[in-house]
C-alpha cells in the first residue's frame, strides 16, 4: 500500500460503517438494498465515499468496498481495457455497428497517439483541496465538461439501450445526446430520465430538408439543443434555413476540422462547434483531431462554443481537451462499452471512474478548476 493510499484510507475509516453499507451495492449493481436503481445527483455529500461523494471520492469507495466487504467493480476501472472487455460480450453484428469505425481503424488509431503525445506539466505549491470540475455550457449547468454523444442502436449494446444510457446521465447530472437513429424512442428516453438534460442529435438532411415532426418531438420530449451532424460531400448550406426554421433552440455543428469550416460555422450563426472527425470519414491518413483543436479555440473561442469530441477514452484524455480549448468534451465509445458490459450500471460505473480520473489529475496537476485550464498545463511529446 502506498503512503498515498494509506493516508486516504484512513481519513475515510471512520465512516467505513456506511461506506460498507453503501458501496457494495453501488459497486456490485448499481442499485439500492431495495432495488431501486441509485442515481448520483450532483450535490455534495457530507461522506467521503458513495455515489454522492464528490468525482475523486469513487476510488475511495471502491477501495472500502473491496477492504470491509470484499465487494470488487463490475468490471476493470482501467478505461483504455473496456473496448477489448465489450468485445468479448457483443454479438458479431453489434461490434459492427458499434465498434468498427467507419473509415477504418486509421482514425481511431491517429486519434489516440496525437491524444498521447501531449503530456500534462504539473504546478506546485497550488492547495487543490477544492476543485471545481463544472461549468455552464451553452446555457447548461454541468456539474463536469462531459457530454454523452448520440450513438444510435444501442440495444444492440444491451436490451434497454438509450433508456439505461440516459437514466445512468440523468443520476449523474451530465448531458445527454439522442441520436435520432436510436433504437428507443424519444417518448422512452423521457420516460427514463424525465429530469435529466437531452439534447438531440440529427444527420444532415437531404435535399428534402429536415424531418419537421421529427424535431417537434424532440423538442416535446425535452430536449433543448440540436447536434448537427456533417454534411456528406457535395450537400450545401441550403438546408440550414429550414432546420433553424424547425429548430428554435441552440444548435452545434459536429465533425469540424479546419479554420474555415469553423469560421463558416461562426458566419452561419451556430451556437457551438464539435472538433471532430466525426465517423471517421476524413480519407485514408486523417490527422489526429486534438491536434485542430487550440489553434480552433483560438481563433472562433468568445464566438462560439468550442467542444471536442474524437478518441477520448479516459479522464486524462478529458483534461488534455479542455487544456487546449474545449469548453466541454462529448464522448461516444466508452460509455457504449459500460453499456455493454453492465446496462445501466455499466454506464454509471463508467461514467463515475472517468470523472474520478479527471479530478484525480486535475489535482495531481496541480489545478484547482477545469475552467482555467490552457496550453501552458500541457507540453508536446
Amino acid at each position: 500500500m502506498t503512503e498515498s493510499t494509506r493516508r486516504q484510507f484512513l481519513e475515510v475509516a471512520g465512516t467505513a460503517v456506511a461506506a460498507s453499507v453503501l458501496a457494495p451495492t453501488a459497486l456490485a449493481s448499481g442499485r439500492s438494498a431495495s432495488g431501486r436503481a441509485l442515481a448520483a445527483p450532483p450535490i455534495k455529500s457530507p461522506l467521503p465515499v458513495g455515489p454522492f461523494t464528490p468525482p475523486a471520492g469513487y476510488q475511495s469507495e471502491i477501495y472500502i468496498g473491496g477492504m470491509s466487504a470484499g465487494v470488487e467493480p463490475i468490471f476493470t476501472t482501467n478505461s483504455s481495457d473496456l473496448e477489448a472487455a465489450a468485445a468479448r460480450v457483443l454479438s458479431e453484428a453489434a461490434r459492427r455497428h458499434l465498434l468498427a469505425s467507419a473509415g477504418g481503424a486509421a482514425a481511431v488509431r491517429l486519434n489516440a497517439q496525437a491524444l498521447d503525445a501531449w503530456r500534462i506539466v504539473p504546478r506546485m505549491f497550488v492547495d487543490r483541496a477544492d476543485r471545481d470540475l463544472g461549468a455552464t455550457v451553452l446555457g447548461v449547468a454541468m456539474p463536469a465538461r462531459v457530454i454523452l454523444g448520440p450513438v444510435g442502436n444501442q440495444n444492440l449494446a444491451h436490451v434497454d439501450g438509450e433508456a439505461a444510457t440516459a437514466r445512468a446521465a440523468a443520476g449523474l447530472g451530465l448531458t445527454y445526446v439522442h441520436a435520432s437513429h436510436a433504437s428507443t424512442p424519444l417518448e422512452g428516453v423521457a420516460l427514463a430520465a424525465p429530469a435529466g438534460s437531452r439534447w438531440f442529435g440529427l444527420d444532415w438532411p437531404d435535399g428534402n430538408g429536415p424531418d419537421a415532426a421529427l424535431l417537434a418531438r424532440a423538442r416535446l420530449t425535452g430536449c433543448t439543443h440540436l447536434v448537427l451532424s456533417p454534411p456528406q460531400p457535395g450537400r450545401s448550406w441550403a438546408a440550414l434555413a429550414a432546420i433553424r426554421q424547425a429548430w428554435d433552440g441552440p444548435i452545434v455543428l459536429s465533425g469540424i476540422q479546419t479554420l474555415p469550416d469553423a469560421r463558416a460555422a461562426v458566419r452561419r450563426g451556430f451556437d457551438g462547434i464539435v472538433v471532430s472527425n466525426e465517423r471517421g470519414r476524413r480519407g485514408p491518413a486523417p490527422a489526429g483531431t486534438i491536434d485542430a483543436l487550440p489553434r480552433i479555440a483560438d481563433a472562433v473561442g468568445g464566438k462560439l462554443a468550442v467542444l471536442f469530441g474524437s478518441g477520448v477514452r479516459t479522464g486524462v484524455d478529458v483534461y488534455k481537451a479542455l487544456a487546449l480549448g474545449a469548453e466541454a468534451v462529448v464522448i461516444g465509445r466508452p460509455y457504449v462499452h459500460g453499456l455493454a458490459l453492465g446496462g445501466e450500471a455499466g454506464v454509471r460505473h463508467m461514467l463515475r471512474t472517468l470523472l474520478a480520473e479527471l479530478d484525480i489529475t486535475l489535482a495531481i496537476a496541480g489545478g484547482t478548476s477545469s475552467g482555467e485550464l490552457g496550453p501552458g498545463a500541457l507540453l508536446r511529446a
